[in-house]
């Protein structure tokens, strides 16, 4: 099989899934056997570009979405600035503290043919399991000398809109502080919370905790600025 054919069958099921549509339900809206469908995105057939762009449209998604990954060209890539990580797979980590525990998240970027693309994978499973996420966020990316920011929208919920900023790391090889603010659902209240970039996996133990817990130097900053605000990690 195509690797290209299995990797854009998998963002199909994936916006499918998230879109909560079944197999029959989005091969009756874009005229294919639902056999057909499930082969789509097997990758056990390549997808023509009429079908791409149904499939698109019966998702309510760009069909670049589906692509991304794969229009970077090796000279837009050497446009990334040095001064944020090279890969496009970037780990982030933030506590939640209403359930209590250290959320993982996967951030992947790409290029949709005119400009940066970013994939955010919230609450998944295991980083060998991106696509088993709680929710799916779409957006862009903008690199700058001294920050990255991003800006994302939800696939199931239109009205989620999530902003995400950090520091360029000085070492790409280490960890980076940055800010995520959105909604939240319950309660339903525009939040801010600090969270961990990171190149690699992190052991998610007490350290960690340590760095994403908001601190008493936090509160002290926040307090003497009247605005939420994160130094970086020393």
């Amino acid at each position: 099989m195509n690797e290209i054919s299995i990797a854009v069958g998998g963002r199909i099921r994936l916006y499918r899934q998230m879109k909560k549509l079944t197999l029959m339900t989005l091969a009756e809206k874009i005229h294919k056997s639902k056999a057909t469908l499930s082969k789509y995105e097997t990758g056990d057939i390549v997808v023509d570009v009429e079908t791409l762009f149904d499939i698109a449209r019966a998702l309510e998604i760009k069909p670049q979405q589906l692509l991304d990954s794969f229009l970077q060209t090796e000279e837009e890539q050497e446009i990334r600035p040095d001064g944020f990580f090279p890969q496009r797979r970037i780990c982030v980590y933030f506590y939640d503290g209403r359930v209590k525990r250290i959320v993982r998240n996967l951030l992947e970027t790409g290029h949709d043919g005119v400009g940066r693309t970013a994939t955010f994978y919230n609450d998944i499973p295991s980083f060998d399991r991106p696509e088993a996420c709680r929710n799916l966020y779409f957006g862009t990316v903008e690199y700058f000398d001294t920050v990255t920011n991003f800006s994302f929208t939800s696939q199931s919920n239109r009205i989620e809109r999530l902003t995400m900023c950090a520091a360029n790391p000085f070492d790409r090889g280490g960890q980076v502080l940055g800010m995520l603010s959105g909604i939240s659902r319950y309660p339903m209240l525009p939040v801010s919370i600090k969270c961990i970039l990171s190149p690699g996996e992190l052991k998610e133990d007490e350290e960690l905790m340590r760095k994403l817990v908001l601190s008493q130097k936090d509160i002290k900053l926040i307090r003497t600025l009247n605005m939420f605000a994160v130094e970086q990690l020393g």
